[in-house]
């Protein structure tokens, strides 16, 4: 009798162990091609602890964007894990979606004056240097002068070469060279260390500056300024995605040698 009293017991303790072990399991879901808002519903459901991370997968095409790579380590769909373990989900870098630069207007009136003399007017492109420096003309004067972006730090191009410098570089160059109008700005300091002038660039109404940071060509380094708020706020969104700047593989650029390929 007491054998048998001793084996209900046992086996009720292995019961109640089965159905312990069993709560703190969750089996990892198949992410396959499915985008970061999928994984989320997907993996509140299973009620798995995850962290999202990047992958240094390269993009090829815009398809490429937002999908699942893989879990952390050897893990794959279908293996179990503790309920207290915390899982990285790996995806590809997000698309870029936010734009505010069609909220930022020209507040002043910039006809018939001269940048140099008057810290606003229009100019002439001579040509652009990198992504954040470029060489102009005063229309009025007929002066020529090189001029620093203010507001943004792209990635070297020219005597360093660091990753995404050219593409910023090629960028720029491509919107001031196809711009009907190009007005500069200035705001603060006229001028910088080198001797270069400072200013924000409009290129047909839209502020240049400010859109290099909303494409991941550069975070924005603005502080007391009228544009700060949409300087942050564009930075703080890039980031989020991944993008370029923000550490995306530059599918363009050898990282061993640490030069364009």
């Amino acid at each position: 009798m007491k054998k048998f009293i001793y084996s209900l017991c046992l086996l009720f303790i292995l019961l109640i162990s089965s159905c312990t072990n069993t709560k703190n399991i969750r089996t990892l879901p198949d992410l396959t091609g499915k985008s970061r808002a999928q994984i989320e519903s997907i993996m509140e459901d299973a009620d798995i602890d995850y962290v999202f991370k990047f992958s240094d997968q390269i993009i090829e095409s815009s398809l490429d964007l937002d999908l699942f790579v893989s879990y952390n380590g050897d893990y794959k769909a279908g293996d179990e894990i503790d309920a207290n373990y915390q899982v990285y989900v790996y995806t590809t870098v997000l698309p870029l979606t936010f734009e505010i630069h069609d909220e930022v207007k020209m507040d002043f009136d910039y006809v018939g004056k001269s940048f140099i003399n008057d810290g606003v007017g229009e100019v002439e492109l001579v040509y652009a240097t990198d992504g954040d420096t470029a060489r102009f003309k005063d229309i009025i004067t007929g002066e020529t002068f090189s001029l620093r972006f203010l507001g943004i730090d792209t990635p070297e191009s020219t005597i360093d070469k660091d990753p995404w410098g050219k593409a910023a570089s090629n960028y720029t160059k491509k919107r001031l060279e196809s711009a009907k109008t190009i007005v500069l700005e200035s705001e603060g300091a006229r001028t910088e260390n080198y001797g270069r002038y400072l200013g924000f660039v409009w290129v047909d109404g839209v502020l240049l500056n400010l859109e290099l940071v909303e494409q991941a060509y550069t975070n924005s380094t603005l502080n007391d300024s009228k544009y700060t708020e949409y300087f942050s706020m564009a930075s703080s969104q890039a980031k989020h995605t991944g993008r370029r700047f923000f550490g995306e593989t530059d599918p363009n650029y050898d990282y061993e040698r640490k030069e364009f390929k």
